[in-house]
């Protein structure tokens, strides 16, 4: 799904900035690194607070191994930061916007997921491709505590602002701007 739907992307040779939030081992990193990156000024800036309550190794170790690996790890900015601090601090102190991003979810509490996908929407270009994963992830009976609840509702909140693109396991969208209509119910006055 990935190679159809970044093509834009993989096919040109401009540079990018991408954003990857929850990196895990790297393995998608790498595939943006060697897929995308064309363009040797294309920047990537991943987020993860390398802590993980679903393994017991030093994944971060494996993850910088995998980046050096590829040959384009001078492009790659890692922040070891909670997703929402750090978010804010690029929000707030950076003026980047990203052409693509992936929310890998370092948090999988739904409001934590809500919160890190509306500071990255701010985050994304207009006409950005923006893939959250987990969508059809079920680890825990309370469904507070699984991304699709964070997902839907930004789903239906954003709907005038978004394409989308496939919703599966993953979920893509596309930054669009539409003319949103603002019609009054007949039977309502602001009296």
């Amino acid at each position: 799904m990935w190679e159809k739907t970044l093509s834009d992307l993989k096919n040109n040779n401009k540079k990018i900035n991408v954003l990857q939030i929850g990196v895990f081992e790297g393995r998608a990193t790498v595939w943006i690194l060697d897929e995308l990156f064309k363009n040797m000024e294309s920047r990537l800036t991943t987020i993860d607070t390398f802590k993980n309550i679903f393994v017991n190794y030093d994944y971060e170790e494996t993850f910088r191994k995998n980046i050096k690996e590829s040959g384009k790890d001078s492009q790659v900015d890692i922040i070891k930061s909670n997703p929402s601090d750090a978010l804010t601090k690029l929000k707030y102190e950076k003026s980047i916007k990203f052409d693509f991003i992936y929310v890998d979810g370092c948090s999988l509490i739904s409001c934590d997921v809500l919160n890190d996908i509306i500071i990255s929407w701010n985050l994304l270009k207009e006409g950005g491709i923006m893939i959250l994963d987990n969508y059809e992830w079920d680890y825990f009976e309370e469904e507070f505590n699984n991304p699709r609840l964070a997902i839907d509702s930004f789903l239906r909140n954003f709907q005038q602002h978004i394409e989308v693109i496939f919703k599966r396991f993953q979920v893509a969208v596309k930054k669009v701007v539409k003319e949103v209509p603002r019609t009054p119910r007949d039977d309502k006055s602001l009296d």
